[in-house]
């Protein structure tokens, strides 16, 4: 039930063939090299049924056309959209609770958790998906639903989430017990948002903090808050996490009005009226067309040219009409959703510096990961590592990207970013740098200096950019490679290449 898929992935659960026999293995092996219509702006998109009719030689190509048809249809008995895959099974767990997901068609697929109590249900999912786990809550955060999930946990549910996360830290080896509450644990360059304690602070006061399901949030607040520190020194980082949390606002961070991204848009857009930023819907999303990205994220999202999978094909047996027929299924349930709208506010930043992420690729070698492991202290957040280290880059002091990270950092404004302490071994890294990279003259303000446009949400970061920015010598030096899971981090980074044409210059 797990959906460890590739991007621009198509998966059909069944497909059913009519017609002679020679039609079934031509047209797997046609739909197996199609190009199917797959939105590049990360969302995922569930079709209920396909079908067509035509000869042998037009049926790949008609089941094709048909997709394309009902994905831009506006019909949600059919057809449903989720922004990301975090946003799906936080719309899942949802459902789950309130005892509803087997009345939904596009939930077929996990019919199996049906028969198990809710909390088992629940479990399973996020074991299955721990590096989903910070988005998926802030998905139900918004509908104001995670102290119900956290109610339907027992602690035993708690406890085996909080294994599969500590595998997927790397903390397999290493105690989570709060026994250090108390003490004086630092914390300085860890910043908690506002938001996030107001989320976490009902279930972290209605329960002991010897409980499982207590542990489990403050290690997810240490996740999306201080990663890095968590992944060297969890026991210290996770007693920090609960002092924080229960100091009062005012010794916890300074009251702001307003954030360094909200800053940079009224900048970018001096029009339009600010507003207070929403936690999106995590329910599925009811566009007119599957092409069209969120309002709020100006991406092309469909491009029929891409690559598409084609995997679990459940063959019957081949009956014998005259026309051939072919029917693609997702699910049998009767129910159609209920209207849900993304009321999100997008994480989106439009920056000439794009380039900045590929240094994550840097700090993510194992070289400097020692150092980072070793210096952690004087520096104890993975986005003040990568500031620091675009700056030896020139990283432009004005551009949007640098509101982005002092957002990231818990900072009023991008101002601030020069108060954070020096890169740790400045000339170990640089060293490290120079022998990596110089021969090909990649060492340069020009590796930074790429246009493109930032999508976050807790715990996700997809960089998109025009294809007209990739250069073979970044490419060869695995710059511009997914970076994927970054535990120091606590966020999946997903580099997105395609046709954008409003990315193919830079903004100044």
């Amino acid at each position: 039930m797990s959906l460890q898929l590739q991007p621009d992935t198509t998966q059909i659960r069944r497909l059913t063939v009519r017609g002679p026999s020679d039609t079934r293995q031509r047209l797997i092996s046609r739909l197996e090299a199609a190009h199917w219509p797959a939105p590049s702006d990360g969302s995922w998109v569930l079709v209920r049924r396909v079908a067509a009719v035509a000869s042998k030689h037009s049926l790949a190509e008609e089941l094709l056309q048909t997709t394309r048809q009902q994905i831009n249809s506006a019909d949600p008995s059919d057809v449903v959209r989720f922004r990301s895959l975090a946003a799906l099974l936080a719309a899942l767990v949802n459902d789950i609770c309130r005892g509803v997901a087997d009345q939904r068609w596009y939930w077929q697929r996990w019919s199996g958790l049906w028969p198990l109590p809710a909390g088992d249900a629940i479990q399973k999912l996020l074991q299955e998906h721990p590096r989903q786990l910070v988005a998926v809550c802030y998905f139900l955060a918004s509908d104001r639903n995670l102290a119900t999930v956290w109610q339907r946990l027992s602690e035993e549910n708690a406890a085996a989430i909080i294994r599969s996360v500590r595998y997927e830290l790397g903390l397999e080896s290493s105690s989570l017990d709060p026994a250090m509450v108390g003490q004086n644990t630092g914390g300085r360059g860890v910043a908690i948002p506002e938001q996030q304690v107001r989320a976490w602070q009902p279930i972290l006061n209605s329960l002991p903090k010897t409980d499982p399901r207590s542990e489990l949030a403050v290690l997810i607040i240490a996740i999306d808050s201080a990663a890095l520190a968590l992944c060297t020194a969890p026991n210290r980082t996770l007693a920090m996490i609960r002092q924080r949390i229960a100091q009062p606002r005012s010794d916890r961070e300074p009251a702001a009005h307003s954030s360094p991204m909200a800053d940079a848009a009224q900048r970018q857009n001096p029009g339009q009226t600010r507003e207070s930023a929403t936690w999106p819907k995590a329910g599925p999303t009811q566009s007119t067309k599957v092409s069209s990205a969120p309002e709020a994220r100006p991406l092309p999202a469909s491009n029929p040219s891409n690559p598409a999978i084609v995997k679990e094909l459940s063959m019957p047996d081949i009956e014998q009409p005259a026309m051939h027929r072919a029917t693609l299924e997702s699910g049998n349930a009767q129910a159609t959703p209920e209207a849900q709208h993304d009321e999100s506010r997008s994480g989106n930043v439009r920056t000439d510096m794009g380039g900045t992420l590929y240094l994550l690729n840097v700090l993510n070698r194992p070289a400097v990961q020692a150092i980072m492991a070793q210096a952690w202290q004087s520096l104890p957040n993975g986005w003040a590592w990568l500031y620091r280290l675009a700056q030896e880059l020139d990283l432009d002091p004005n551009d949007p990207l640098c509101d982005f990270l002092a957002e990231r950092l818990g900072l009023e404004s991008a101002t601030e970013l020069d108060s954070l302490p020096e890169l740790p071994e400045r000339e170990s890294v640089l060293a490290l740098a120079a022998q990596w990279f110089q021969q090909e003259d990649l060492w340069s303000p020009e590796l930074i200096r790429v246009p493109g446009e930032l999508a976050y949400t807790p715990g996700h970061l997809d960089l998109y950019q025009d294809n007209s920015q990739v250069r073979l010598e970044v490419r060869l030096a695995g710059l511009d490679l997914n970076p994927g899971w970054l535990p120091w981090l606590g966020t999946v980074v997903t580099f997105h290449f395609d046709h954008f044409p409003h990315l193919q210059r830079a903004t100044s």
